[in-house]
């Protein structure tokens, strides 16, 4: 106790010249109270000063135990550190840098040189490197040129960073220069520091940094292994920079050519364009200085067909023809193999390495089997009350949005089985809906009529359910007045749901789908509709309004007979909506049935910082109204619920009206997808156009503009599964390539998105069969005809286009004369037109 009230004295009157004394006289046993009142009193009732800091260095037993005690932001007086060190110094000081860096360098020199600590490698190597008067510390103390400098090569330190008096860069020349450090050291140890493992800002530097040092010819042969290990990094931006260090001794007799092969085998596959540049030049130098090597150089290179760049395949190419054998075997064995990838300028150049000596043929038109985006599969229902209890665990998870219309059908199904146990068992479904509790849209929904469900059932309310009376709201008050329209709707259908539930009325659901994703057949619902027309019953009318929605249009003419055979009048008119395809026509707007909205192109303000940055944006218009009439539809409410609907029940929407899914796209399109700059959730677009294609029917306008987004975003997935389903898509006749092409051209027209984006992706897809090709020609002259003015990477474009010209063996489109007269202006532009002209 006299121990702690002497240390609170002292810190609480800040005695500044008495702390020292008092932590030179404390024993182990001492040093863990003053520890203790250290860390139940600061940040709290104290806060850190001069006093409370040099205790917790003197009195932590670790170097854990004082970085937690000591703020970041606190250094101590050098002079109380002098007087304590001469009595007593922590033996883990020589480790802590948090401590250490608090001081000058040559301050911790001179503490190490009196033998108060060791200094830890890592420590001794941020020290120096974060040092700003370089000057002054290089020479006064023999340990840092000797052992310090090397330790900036073999740690991870602030050495890459620049400050007012401190380039390392330069100072490790100047060193060099002045013999003052080994130079021949120093160039290995600098190549050495690369393949540390650092981060890719400091292998950078490295490189940067050897290249500073201007090694001769000489150093960079004695060097050279070093240097081809750099090759085998997954950092490929250190390619390009290494190879320009090694082009200039690449035909040197001294050169190990054979080991510099090996060691590059696998850059051509590298997808940067810099690095395949660098490559193909390298390797045209050996291959015109050595002819032992030329067939090797031949195979290596191969894999740049890979590359759907023009200019570096033809690069390739003419080094193959010039000093390639055309007799080999093995290189005409290796094109063949490639032969599908080669670009038709290529191709040309290799013409007499194919074995039949001709120019490739054009691939004999192939017959196109249509693969499937999606099978769908049955959706069985619910057969026992155990299989409805693990459902309900599992409905809050995001699983199939189908698992939300069984749930409903079990529960009135098994409404009138359930028991005490039962609703026991049940209680890991209630207790996943009260963590809904401060969700919104559709869980919340759901979870409130569970609650609500437990709660009329339920004998004895079990805790949870207590709990979750609090938690939710009756049921039938869960709207409010700014809820959106399509939850009224569903709020409507389990109202309706839930009246069954208290009239034990055990009627089939409507609108659960009888196949994935959503469909429902005609003929089934005619079956459910039979039961309620056997007990003279009337469907909950969003429950059937939602049920017509969701059926399939197949073999409706056949339900048609069949619904005419087994229902009398008036249920059979239920279903006029399935079997009158002009029913909807004359009760909505053309856009929100066709997806023909209209769209505008602008611009939007992006406030960044005190600047103001204006971005394309094309946005979609949609109005919604403010109030509906009390008998509205479903689709009334459907389309009127643009705003404020969650991305997470967006799927779930699509699905509830799959052939009139217009008004949802367009929200996901404007929340998302407006403009290529700024694109929002990413893996919600992926999830949301993979669930479009799940239902195999045809595109509308609206999903042209979305899929265009895709096919020009920056994200790498998204832009992948966008070209998978042009691929899909292509060849299907109810697929109009040429209104999604022009869509294209006109983004491209306004600036709205980067050429480069698109070629990458459909260089990728070029050549996997003959009729993707020729689908692939069309969405290009579609593309072009929209592009009114020259436009950056243009020349791109129009390659490409020259590319499917050759192998589909077609003449320019005549729809695009008048342009290109008018492109061949540009001076970057006249070579490609003219090449497109002679084909």
């Amino acid at each position: 106790m006299f121990i702690a009230e002497e240390f609170k004295t002292i810190y609480l009157n800040y005695k500044i010249k008495e702390i020292v004394p008092f932590l030179k006289k404390l024993i182990p046993k001492d040093k863990k109270e003053v520890v203790s009142i250290l860390k139940k009193h600061i940040n709290k009732e104290w806060g850190h000063n001069t006093i409370s800091v040099l205790a917790a260095l003197a009195c932590s037993n670790t170097k854990a135990e004082y970085e937690k005690l000591k703020p970041g932001y606190y250094s101590i007086p050098v002079n109380l550190i002098d007087e304590l060190f001469e009595s007593y110094v922590p033996e883990w000081i020589g480790e802590s840098y948090l401590f250490l860096e608090g001081y000058e360098y040559l301050k911790i020199l001179e503490w190490n040189s009196k033998g108060y600590f060791n200094l830890n490698e890592t420590v001794s190597a941020e020290l120096l490197a974060s040092s700003s008067k370089t000057d002054d510390i290089l020479f006064t103390y023999p340990v840092t040129l000797k052992s310090h400098i090397w330790l900036l090569f073999e740690h991870e330190s602030s050495i890459i960073g620049s400050y007012a008096e401190r380039n390392w860069k330069d100072i490790l020349k100047k060193l060099s220069d002045e013999n003052k450090i080994d130079r021949s050291r120093l160039l290995k140890a600098t190549l050495n520091a690369i393949n540390f493992s650092f981060s890719k800002e400091h292998n950078t530097w490295f490189l940067e940094l050897f290249i500073h040092l201007e090694p001769t010819d000489t150093e960079i042969i004695r060097l050279q292994e070093e240097l081809f290990l750099i090759f085998h990094s997954i950092q490929h931006s250190l390619f390009p920079g290494v190879l320009k260090v090694l082009n200039p001794v690449l035909t040197d007799n001294d050169f190990n050519t054979q080991d510099f092969l090996q060691s590059v085998g696998s850059l051509m596959t590298v997808p940067t364009k810099n690095t395949t540049n660098a490559m193909l030049q390298a390797l045209e130098k050996i291959v015109k200085n050595n002819k032992k090597y030329r067939e090797d150089v031949c195979m290596l290179l191969m894999p740049v067909f890979l590359n759907k760049d023009k200019t570096l395949q033809t690069k390739g190419a003419k080094i193959i023809a010039k000093y390639g054998d055309q007799n080999s075997e093995r290189l005409q064995n290796e094109l063949n193999f490639y032969k599908d990838s080669i670009l038709s300028d290529a191709q040309t150049l290799l013409n007499e390495f194919f074995k039949k000596n001709i120019a490739p043929e054009i691939k004999e038109q192939q017959e196109y089997t249509k693969d499937l985006w999606y099978i769908s599969q049955p959706v069985f229902p619910i057969e026992t009350i155990e299989d409805f209890i693990f459902l309900a665990s599992q409905i809050f998870n995001n699983n199939e949005t189908y698992h939300f219309d069984l749930f409903l059908d079990g529960i009135v199904r098994f409404n009138d089985e359930f028991t005490e146990e039962h609703f026991f068992q049940l209680e890991p479904a209630f207790k996943a809906a009260v963590k809904r509790k401060e969700t919104l849209g559709l869980h919340h929904l759901l979870a409130t009529f569970l609650v609500n469900y437990a709660l009329l059932k339920q004998k004895n309310t079990s805790k949870i359910l207590q709990d979750a009376r609090l938690a939710f709201p009756v049921l039938e008050n869960w709207c409010e007045k700014k809820t959106p329209f399509i939850f009224k709707a569903y709020h409507q259908l389990l109202l309706g749901i839930f009246e069954l539930l208290k009239q034990n009325k055990k009627l089939p659901v409507l609108s659960v789908p009888d196949h994935t994703p959503c469909w429902i057949s005609a003929s089934k619902l005619v079956d459910k509709l039979k039961i309620y027309q056997q007990y003279n019953e009337q469907p909950i009318p969003f429950d059937l309004q939602i049920a017509l929605l969701r059926v399939e249009k197949k073999n409706l003419r056949e339900a048609e007979q069949y619904a005419k055979e087994d229902l009398n009048e008036d249920y059979f008119n239920l279903l006029k909506p399935v079997f009158d395809e002009n029913y909807f026509k004359e009760q909505y707007e053309k856009e929100y049935l066709d997806g023909s909205f209209h769209w505008d192109f602008g611009y939007r303000k992006i406030y960044k910082w005190n600047a103001t940055e204006e971005i394309p944006q094309l946005l979609v218009s949609i109005e919604n109204k403010k109030e509906l009439a009390e008998d509205a539809s479903f689709l009334d409410y459907l389309f009127n619920s643009y705003h404020g609907v969650y991305d997470r029940d967006l799927i779930h929407i699509l699905y509830t009206a799959p052939y009139f899914s217009g008004s949802v796209v367009a929200k996901k399109y404007n929340e998302n997808l407006s403009n290529a700059d700024y694109q929002y959730d990413i893996k919600g677009n992926i999830a949301f156009l993979d669930a479009w294609m799940k239902l195999n029917i045809p595109f509308q306008s609206i999903h042209y503009l979305f899929l265009s987004s895709g096919l020009f975003n920056k994200d790498k997935t998204f832009s992948g599964m966008a070209f998978e389903v042009l691929i899909n898509k292509a060849v299907s006749e109810d697929f109009n390539i040429q209104k999604l092409g022009i869509l294209m051209g006109e983004k491209i027209n306004f600036g709205w998105a980067p050429v480069r984006r698109f070629i990458d992706g459909v260089s990728g897809v070029i050549n996997l069969i003959t009729s993707h090709n020729q689908a692939l020609e069309k969405l290009l002259i579609s593309i072009l005809s929209a592009i009114k003015k020259p436009v950056f990477n243009l020349k791109k474009l129009l390659e490409l286009y020259y590319e499917l010209l050759n192998q589909n063996q077609s003449k320019v489109d005549e729809s695009l004369l008048d342009l290109f007269q008018e492109w061949k202006k540009e001076n970057n532009l006249k070579k490609i037109i003219h090449q497109i002209n002679n084909q």
